[in-house]
């Protein structure tokens, strides 16, 4: 069985296991699956608003999947999205309200969504060069570091609110001050939190589909599975790294832009929001591919957005059931991820190098004695 058909083989049968432990749980709960699964539907279309919930999920989340594809497929392991989405949407913050306040409310609207968009993925992007760094320099693990930078842009984010993005009103909740009402993305459905930034998950998709039929794409992936023969086509593990992190990072990054634009227009604690864990769930669980993204994306924003729906329809299955299965899911993931890895997946970025200075030469190219190793 080829790896896409494997990937897309376990996939589903993640998915199964989920719809099987919902039933279960509907059961346990006295209510009827059928009842359960029509308030589920109801729950994400009775309504232009529900829709919009549901894309409004839906785009965090793939954005952050689609940009991951190219460093899960090298074997960089990140799980730093959310750290990088609060740094995207901490940079946003203070480039359009420095540029609210240097230049006046005569600012275009599109003017702010660029200054936006670009402090965003550049916020992002520079956090995530700190573990890329620390792997290729020390060789620190990055699911390790990535996981504990999280942390630490939690606390700077908590130390930001209280001190020089903190708003001037009496407020109980730590918040940036609101953003100027022309940075605001426009609504994409009338009277409905979706925004016309959702649109943007079409042109990512649509961008790593192409990305993915490239030549860089084959070598990213030669890469995991053989160091010393990618090395051989021009792809460095320092490149590799690098490269692949600032991209996951600058999506994080945009993302953050997109909450605080898009959905709140201001900066909160909570912005990130758990899209980061929930875009690396929704990467593997799509295979890495856009198409295979975009539905699972749709299908974890709809267990949020459906939840309600649930507990009106059943009346005794609370709403909290979408955590219960996003946990179940997310145990699912991690099992692919262990099943491909021990079948011949990727390695992981932040093991030693196989290809030591001694067997390269001065212009990159193998020595005799590597080439040797590499065709036994």
């Amino acid at each position: 069985m080829s790896g896409r058909r494997r990937g897309w083989v376990l996939a589903g049968a993640v998915v199964v296991a989920v719809l099987a432990v919902a039933t279960a749980l509907i059961l346990l709960a006295g209510a009827d699956p059928l009842t359960g699964l029509q308030g589920l539907v109801a729950g994400v279309s009775s309504s232009p608003y529900r829709v919009g919930e549901l894309l409004v999920g839906a785009a965090p989340i793939a954005i952050v999947a689609l940009t991951l594809i190219p460093a899960l497929r090298a074997g960089v392991f990140s799980v730093g999205a959310e750290g990088q989405v609060i740094l995207g949407a901490i940079f946003a913050t203070a480039a359009t309200l420095g540029t609210a306040n240097l230049f006046g409310e005569g600012v275009p609207a599109p003017v702010y969504w660029v200054i936006g968009m670009v402090s965003g993925a550049l916020g992002g992007a520079a956090f995530a060069l700190l573990p890329a760094w620390l792997a290729e320099r020390w060789h620190v693990n990055v699911i390790l570091s990535t996981l504990l930078l999280n942390y630490v842009a939690a606390g700077f984010l908590g130390w930001t609110l209280r001190t020089w993005l903190a708003s001037g009103e009496n407020t109980a909740t730590p918040q940036s001050e609101q953003l100027p009402e022309a940075s605001a993305l426009p609504d994409l459905i009338p009277g409905t939190r979706a925004h016309i930034g959702v649109l943007l998950i079409i042109v990512v998709a649509v961008l790593f589909e192409w990305w993915r039929r490239t030549s860089q794409a084959t070598r990213i992936g030669v890469f995991a599975e053989r160091p010393r023969l990618a090395l051989r086509l021009g792809t460095t593990r320092a490149s590799t790294l690098y490269g692949t992190m600032l991209v996951s990072g600058a999506g994080a990054g945009v993302v953050g832009w997109l909450q605080v634009a898009g959905v709140n227009e201001r900066l909160f604690n909570s912005v990130s929001g758990g899209v980061g864990f929930s875009g690396l769930a929704v990467a593997l669980l799509g295979a890495l591919l856009p198409g295979g993204i975009l539905l699972a994306a749709l299908f974890f924003s709809a267990l949020t957005a459906g939840a309600l729906g649930i507990q009106s329809a059943t009346g005794t299955v609370p709403s909290s059931i979408a955590d219960v299965i996003k946990g179940v899911l997310l145990l699912g993931v991690a099992a692919v991820a262990g099943v491909t890895a021990r079948s011949g997946g990727a390695r992981p970025a932040a093991a030693p190098p196989l290809t030591d200075v001694a067997s390269v030469t001065p212009d990159g190219e193998p020595t005799p004695a590597s080439t040797a190793e590499e065709r036994s």
